[in-house]
C-alpha cells in the first residue's frame, strides 16, 4: 500500500517516471487484463454510487440508474480502444510503444481518475457545485496523463507534439463515434442536418 500511494502522488508530480516504473514490471498479459478489468469495475460500481447520490442530493429525476454491467462492457471497450489508438498513432510517427504496455498505462490512468471521481463523490454531498468544477479538473489530468504516459511509451521527447497529437486523436475519435453511431442508428441527426 505505501508504494501504490506514492505511485499515486508521483502520477502528478512526476507522471513519466510512473510510466516508466510501471512498464518495469513487465507484466504477462494476463496481469494486465486482470488490472484492466478490476479497475473498469470499480470504475462502473463508483460510477452508479456517484448517480445514486447526485439524484438523491439534488432530488433530480434522471431516469433510471445506468446499469453497472452495461458501463464495465462500455469502461473495457473503450480502455481497449485507446490502447489500439495510442500505439497505433504513435507507432506511425516512429514511437516504438506495444499495444500491451498501452492497456496497462491507461488502467493505471483510468485507476487515478477513479481515485478523483471518488473524492468528487465524497465532495457532491457537502458541495454539490463542486462536481462540474471536478468533472473539468478530471478531463485536465486525463489529458496531461495522457500526453506524459504517452511520451514514456513511444519514447518521444516533444511534448507538445505529444500534446497535440492527443489532441487530434481525441477529436479523431470523437468523429469517428460519432459516425458510427449515426450510421447504425443508435443516435438521430437533428433535424436539418
Amino acid at each position: 500500500m505505501p508504494e501504490l500511494r506514492d505511485m499515486l502522488a508521483r502520477s502528478f508530480s512526476d507522471p513519466q517516471s510512473v510510466a516508466r516504473d510501471i512498464l518495469a514490471l513487465n507484466l504477462p498479459m494476463g496481469a494486465r487484463f486482470l488490472a484492466m478489468m478490476i479497475v473498469v469495475i470499480l470504475t462502473a460500481l463508483l460510477g452508479t454510487l456517484a448517480q445514486i447520490v447526485f439524484t438523491q442530493i439534488t432530488k433530480v429525476d434522471m431516469g433510471e440508474i445506468t446499469s453497472p454491467i452495461a458501463v464495465v462492457g462500455l469502461q473495457a471497450a473503450l480502455i481497449l480502444y485507446g490502447a489500439a489508438v495510442l500505439s497505433f498513432i504513435g507507432q506511425r510517427f516512429g514511437g516504438t510503444g506495444r499495444f500491451s504496455d498501452a492497456v496497462v498505462l491507461i488502467s493505471w490512468i483510468e485507476f487515478v481518475l477513479m481515485i478523483g471521481q471518488m473524492i468528487q463523490v465524497l465532495l457532491m454531498v457537502f458541495f454539490p457545485i463542486s462536481a462540474t468544477i471536478m468533472s473539468v479538473l478530471l478531463i485536465g489530468l486525463l489529458f496531461f496523463l495522457l500526453v506524459q504516459f504517452t511520451m514514456v511509451l513511444h519514447g518521444f521527447e516533444n511534448p507538445f507534439a505529444v500534446a497535440v497529437g492527443v489532441l487530434l486523436g481525441f477529436i479523431g475519435s470523437a468523429v469517428v463515434a460519432g459516425l458510427i453511431l449515426v450510421s447504425t442508428g443508435l443516435v438521430q441527426m437533428p433535424a436539418g442536418v
